[in-house]
């Protein structure tokens, strides 16, 4: 019986200590908030669609009516397929996508598809970083003027967006 009673008593102990500890406040410097503390939850969904662009991509020379009939592009960013604003026909020559995106590095990259004969081939284009950051404060903007061969494939073995970035009120975008 007293062992029985000492095993409660422990227990009751234990328990009383473990939560001491969970109410106890986690102690941070005030330079590591930014990267340590999360929102305790988003913003509503009225507030996060009037944000600004902060990403522009723009992809020129893709289609035309003569050596590069067909040829498209799909824009990923961060694996996600970007659907394109405007509508895409046989012989869109310019892609263009203004992004609303959170601040942070993203991974982007775009695939160029081109008729080549009697294939369709994929290339890739990417920024010359691996990664873009996005700023609240300011856009990233990636473009990008295809150079092409007699078949509509690049002329160029690995091709590049520029990438810049501008005020969030200058924009011609």
């Amino acid at each position: 019986m007293k062992l029985k009673n000492a095993i409660s008593v422990s227990a009751i102990i234990i328990s009383f200590f473990i939560t001491i500890g969970c109410a106890s406040y986690q102690r941070i410097k005030f330079d590591e908030t930014f990267l340590r503390i999360k929102p305790a939850a988003p913003l509503p969904e009225a507030v996060t669609k009037k944000q600004p662009v902060n990403l522009y991509i723009k992809i020129e020379n893709v289609a035309d009516m003569r050596t590069s009939y067909k040829n498209r592009v799909d824009l990923l960013v961060n694996n996600f397929l970007i659907e394109p604003e405007q509508e895409i026909t046989n012989v869109t020559s310019d892609y263009a996508y203004r992004l609303s995106l959170q601040p942070g590095v993203y991974k982007i990259k775009a695939l160029y598809y081109a008729s080549t004969g009697w294939e369709e081939k994929s290339f890739k284009i990417l920024p010359r970083d691996e990664q873009v950051m996005v700023f609240s404060d300011k856009k990233a903007i990636l473009k990008v003027t295809l150079r092409k061969d007699s078949w509509g494939a690049p002329a160029d073995k690995v091709t590049y967006f520029d990438i810049s970035y501008d005020s969030l009120e200058n924009a011609e975008n």
